[in-house]
């Protein structure tokens, strides 16, 4: 009993210190991945009036290329982060977008600029697809929720570290300083990434692959097992539901109060960061929430919560004090459902499959999500922009089904392989034990 126990630890976790510079690492690379998204957003004014390009275009256009880019980064660098291993991955997703989002500064075209904005997407999404799942492996069980939610919670930093940045560079340096200072983190954050240590249960897999002589299981041949077939399908709704919710709305929010509220597009920028604050607001309580009472019923709960709450929030005829207070309330809900939502694509999935199960769940959200813009202008064309959003929320019913579909995971086994194997703990020769499980 003692020897199936040592045996299915043998993916040992990380020493305290360790895993919580893996942890800083990767939220550190979420908080850069905020300040490479929002600069373009809030230099948009400055960029065109340098290239003489309509802001439309360039919030548009140029836009929906970053998104793109952002889409294929989030399936690309899953499946690397299972090929090549969580740190080197991270390492080269920094090294890209940090050094895009530098050379954005140098553009003086369309083209160029657009170019760029694709890889810093491409590079950006890896934080995502590779953070999460690396952080997720080198904690204890009980500690998983909290250190994703952590992680995730560094965005919301970096948004308001942008904002601060940009009010004090571009007064003295102009805009294109923005773009270089962003040499500055993306250094400091590979030196990090430098001195951590890879997940050990992905060690643990490809060292016991090697022991067997056999190959990894590749997503198209996990696909083809019911269990991670329906795990794979829930998992995409629920990316689903979350990307298209947040991108249906966040394109329009500052356009709609400068719009009925009369404020200036500055005073705008300020008042949506109540939006970020929010978003910020419900990680704290989805982690709680998430330990003390489970995953799916949290998210359950929560998904009906924010339908309610999202759609009070754009009923129209508000007072811009009730519309603020709304706004945070739904933009925690947001948090709430994301933080819920990246712990779980990381508890369904057996290491072995995790960074491309988790990538290409996301990464189909995002795809379905490039349309929500679009949608929801359409529609607002039809019943005015505040009811177009609040019939975005349909989307919710994906969310609900995705978590319907899925065991309760507070207590799941986060299983090592998608097939059984007779894995050899240390020191023992292959065949001789059943199969490894990290029992945390």
């Amino acid at each position: 009993m003692q020897e199936h126990e040592n045996i299915a630890r043998s993916p040992r976790d990380l020493k305290y210190s360790a895993a919580l510079l893996v942890t800083f690492a990767a939220g550190f690379g979420m908080f850069f991945d905020a300040f490479a998204s929002v600069i373009y957003t809030v230099t948009v004014p400055l960029v065109s009036k340098d290239f003489h390009i309509s802001p439309h275009t360039l919030a548009g256009v140029v836009g929906s290329i970053f998104l793109i880019g952002y889409t294929v980064g989030t399936i690309l660098f899953g499946v690397l982060a299972d090929r090549l291993g969580r740190r080197l991955t991270l390492g080269i997703s920094i090294i890209g977008y940090g050094l895009s989002t530098a050379l954005t500064g140098l553009t003086n075209g369309l083209y160029a600029l657009a170019t760029l904005r694709c890889i810093t997407g491409i590079g950006g999404a890896g934080e995502v697809s590779v953070g999460m799942p690396y952080v997720s492996e080198v904690w204890q069980r009980k500690y998983v929720a909290r250190s994703i939610g952590a992680t995730y919670a560094f965005w919301g930093l970096g948004y308001f570290f942008t904002i601060f940045a940009f009010e004090t560079i571009v007064p003295h340096f102009g805009w294109r300083a923005t773009y270089f200072f962003a040499l500055i983190p993306a250094a400091l954050i590979l030196i990090a990434r430098l001195r951590i240590e890879e997940s050990p249960r992905f060690v643990h897999v490809m060292e016991s692959l090697r022991q067997l002589n056999t190959r990894k299981t590749s997503l198209a041949q996990a696909w083809r097992v019911p269990h991670y077939r329906r795990r794979f399908i829930a998992g995409t709704l629920i990316a689903t539901a979350l990307a298209y919710g947040y991108y249906a709305l966040a394109f329009y929010l500052a356009v709609f109060v400068v719009g009925t509220y009369h404020l200036t597009p500055s005073a705008a920028g300020w008042f949506t960061m109540l939006f970020v604050a929010g978003d910020m607001f419900g990680v704290p309580i989805a982690v709680y929430a998430a330990d003390r009472w489970g995953r799916r019923s949290s998210a359950l709960v929560g998904g009906v919560l924010g339908i309610v709450a999202t759609a009070l929030w754009w009923q129209g005829g508000l007072s811009l004090r009730s519309f603020g207070v709304l706004e945070f309330l739904g933009a925690t809900f947001i948090g709430f459902e994301w933080t819920l939502g990246f712990i779980v694509l990381c508890e369904i999935f057996p290491t072995e499959i995790r960074g491309s199960a988790f990538g290409w769940s996301l990464g189909i959200g995002r795809i379905i999500s490039i349309a929500a813009p679009t949608v929801t202008q359409f529609l607002s064309g039809f019943l005015g922009l505040a009811h177009a959003i609040q019939w975005s929320t349909a989307i919710y019913a994906c969310l609900m089904i995705g978590y319907l579909m899925l065991p309760e995971t507070r207590q799941l086994e986060h299983e090592q392989f998608v097939f059984q194997r007779d894995v050899p703990a240390p020191g023992e020769s292959a065949g001789l034990v059943g199969v490894a499980a990290a029992d945390y």
